[in-house]
C-alpha cells in the first residue's frame, strides 16, 4: 500500500480489522490488517516497530480507551 499524507495530522489509513504483536531484534513489531475497501479488496498491512516502553504505554492507553467504550456502550443499552 502507497500512502501519501496530505494536512495536518493525524492520518486516518481506515480500520483496523486485525492486530498482531511479534518480538523481535529488541524492538517490538505491530502489524495491523487494514480495512480498505475503497482501495483494495483485500486489507493492506501496516507495519510498525517500537521500543518495549513504548508499546508497554500504548497497551495501557488501549486497554483504557477499551474500557471507556465498553462502559459507554453499557451506559446506552
Amino acid at each position: 500500500m502507497v500512502v501519501e499524507f496530505r494536512g495536518a495530522p493525524p492520518h486516518d489509513l481506515g480500520t483496523a480489522e486485525l492486530g498482531t504483536v511479534q518480538p523481535a531484534d529488541g524492538h517490538i513489531d505491530v502489524e495491523l490488517h487494514i480495512l480498505d475497501d475503497w482501495h483494495r479488496p483485500t486489507a493492506s498491512i501496516v507495519r510498525v516497530q517500537m521500543a518495549a516502553q513504548v508499546a508497554r504505554s500504548l497497551a495501557e492507553r488501549l486497554s483504557a480507551a477499551a474500557a471507556e467504550i465498553e462502559a459507554r456502550a453499557a451506559r446506552s443499552a
